[in-house]
């Protein structure tokens, strides 16, 4: 993501309050929202690219859906993989619409994370695998996530 922000403007997205565990930040890209809700923390401007969805997928995921629709822009939105069944309408709404809405899930392994079972999908990714018109790419490492990030944007809407 970062990789390729700097050569596709038309990204922007945002995290369900986990950027900082799944990375969905753009360097150096400022928050989407009126100037004067700049905290110490970020800085927003109409313009920004960061989206702070806060523990809402589902929301997340209908905004990203309205997002696309509207277009020429490419959102994208993350969390962990455990609680795309939260944002599960949305995302098979994007598949049957064929949006290009990428979505980043995060941590999904039974190796990763200290919050237990509850946090440790086994399960998720075979239900999503099973939404009709769902691209889904699942890489095991940096370089595959790289190609990953190039398949999908490549992929566009069909």
């Amino acid at each position: 993501m970062n990789a390729v922000g700097p050569v596709l403007p038309e990204l922007w997205g945002g995290s369900a309050d986990l950027a900082e565990s799944n990375n969905t930040t753009i360097k150096g890209a400022d928050s989407f929202g009126p100037e004067t809700i700049s905290t110490r923390m970020w800085t927003a401007q109409p313009y920004g690219r960061t989206l702070h969805f806060g523990v809402r997928e589902h929301a997340m995921g209908s905004i990203l859906n309205g997002i696309a629709l509207h277009g020429p822009t490419r959102p994208y939105g993350g969390t962990f993989l455990v609680f795309s069944d939260y944002m599960r309408p949305a995302v098979r709404l994007a598949a049957i619409m064929k949006t290009p809405v990428t979505y980043v899930w995060t941590h999904d392994s039974i190796g990763l994370g200290e919050d237990g079972p509850t946090h440790q999908p086994i399960e998720h990714l075979a239900a999503l695998r099973a939404i009709p018109g769902l691209y889904v790419v699942r890489p095991g490492d940096a370089n595959e996530t790289a190609h990953a990030w190039r398949a999908v944007l490549e992929k566009g809407a069909d």
